[in-house]
């Protein structure tokens, strides 16, 4: 299918408009600040199912992994804006004679339209560690959250331009493929990451990030150009009608962001005299069928 809008075009649309922006709030503002990009992150840990010995030695953990995440300049700044990420992890005990070992059920979120979840992890910390950031050290903590950290980050940068977190999660790939054969005892699960790694960046996972580009493109201009919005927004809804057709059971996407933007979508098209676009959203969208039904 050959879309009606170049998707090349929006990125370079999008960055004349952020440079303009940024160019009349410079007058007022430091550059340095107008460009940063904050990521926050909130660590939840799940330690209730470990021993009481256990616990006490990850007293300060959550504040480890907070300080790790936080501390650290993990993007370009390619976009404006505060980026919060949660982080849940439930540890078990699986400790051998010679070092605390841990096998753990991680979930990482974005609290919108992106959510990985992996039970098939498993790590080694002890008490006092601090853990550093390496290109070069492959670490079993470190590698996990970087892995998952670049790929939320990508799927967050694939919003503001064509494909612009691809070098995120190249470099997760990068991650999972030395992880993979040099993890030794803590191996396991890396392989179904690596498979992850590559949909996402494969051509079957290329209509969903160009989907979302459209999409947020179209809602930049939501308030000052309606008509403009809905152009860009009907454009990733017949996107998402394709993508929802051919999508891989395993690697299912298209439910969560409509969940989590079926009100943008309602609010955007309800005063508009194209209907077309809710009953679109009843086939993509079933157990909503009432919300739809009564805008028609």
């Amino acid at each position: 299918m050959k879309y009606n809008i170049d998707s090349l075009k929006l990125k370079y649309r999008r960055l004349v408009i952020i440079t303009v922006l940024l160019l009349s709030l410079s007058f007022f503002y430091n550059v340095t600040d107008l460009f940063a990009q904050t990521i926050v992150v909130t660590v939840d840990l799940e330690l209730n199912a470990l021993p009481d010995e256990k616990r006490e030695k990850l007293t300060n953990f959550k504040q480890i992994l907070e300080d790790y995440l936080n501390n650290f300049k993990w993007t370009d700044d390619e976009f404006v804006g505060e980026f919060k990420i949660n982080l849940n992890m439930l540890l078990q005990d699986i400790s051998v004679s010679f070092e605390d070992r841990y096998k753990v059920q991680l979930l990482i979120s974005n609290n919108s339209d992106v959510q990985y979840s992996d039970k098939r992890c498993r790590m080694e910390y002890q008490k006092g560690e601090i853990p550093n950031h390496s290109d070069n050290n492959w670490d079993s903590l470190t590698s996990l959250l970087d892995f998952f950290m670049n790929i939320i980050i990508g799927e967050e940068m694939d919003k503001y331009g064509h494909l612009l977190g691809s070098k995120y999660f190249e470099r997760a790939k990068l991650i999972a493929e030395h992880a993979r054969f040099g993890m030794g005892q803590f191996i396991d699960g890396w392989d179904l990451r690596v498979d992850l790694i590559n949909y996402i960046l494969g051509d079957a996972n290329t209509k969903f990030r160009e989907m979302k580009d459209f999409y947020f493109y179209g809602l930049y201009f939501a308030k000052d150009d309606p008509s403009k919005a809905r152009t860009y927004c009907k454009e990733a809804i017949n996107m998402l009608e394709e993508i929802i057709a051919k999508e891989d059971p395993k690697f299912k996407k298209c439910d969560k962001f409509i969940e989590a933007h079926y009100i943008e979508i309602v609010e955007l098209f309800k005063n508009s005299v194209d209907r077309n676009v809710f009953e679109k959203m009843i086939k993509l969208d079933p157990s909503r069928e009432n919300i739809y039904k009564e805008l028609l």
